[in-house]
């Protein structure tokens, strides 16, 4: 009976690390223009993947945000700075994808407000908050694919 109640006890603590929430706080914390070593030390248990982006490297991991599976990433420039972070389903279905948008639109309107620029193209719902002068987050959903990205917009036409 002691074996049995020390593997579900393993069981359980095992299930409970490999599902652990994801944290928005540590996201949110990160600055533009951090180092790629600033933001891994954020999440130090996180199995990371690295590829080249164009110009820049992109890092990323995946995670889980109640209730979805999320694939995390940062856009890193050769000089390593933090150019683009962002949040994107990671089970590529349309359902797993509406979900995370709805819960991303929830959490960003609680914390950066109501006032966001609202686009529909069809297909495409896409949201836009403007923070301070040069930052800001988009939200869009194309069917299968959402995406949540926070950039400095500097130089980039929107």
């Amino acid at each position: 009976m002691k074996k049995t109640a020390l593997i579900l006890f393993v069981l359980i603590i095992f299930s409970g690390v490999s599902f652990a929430q994801f944290s928005l706080d540590k996201f949110w914390s990160i600055e533009l223009g951090s180092s790629i070593s600033t933001v891994k030390q954020l999440f130090p248990n996180e199995k990371w993947e690295e590829r080249e982006a164009g110009n820049d490297n992109l890092y990323s991991f995946f995670s889980y945000l109640k209730p979805s599976s999320i694939k995390v990433s940062f856009l890193v420039t050769k000089e390593d700075r933090l150019r683009m972070k962002s949040i994107s389903n990671g089970k590529v279905v349309e359902d797993s994808a509406k979900k995370l948008y709805d819960n991303l639109k929830i959490i960003l309107t609680k914390k950066f407000g109501d006032k966001f620029e609202k686009k529909d193209t069809g297909e495409k719902s896409f949201l836009l908050w403007r923070l301070g002068k040069d930052g800001m987050i988009s939200l869009s959903n194309n069917g299968d694919k959402t995406l949540m990205v926070c950039l400095e917009a500097v130089g980039i036409p929107f």
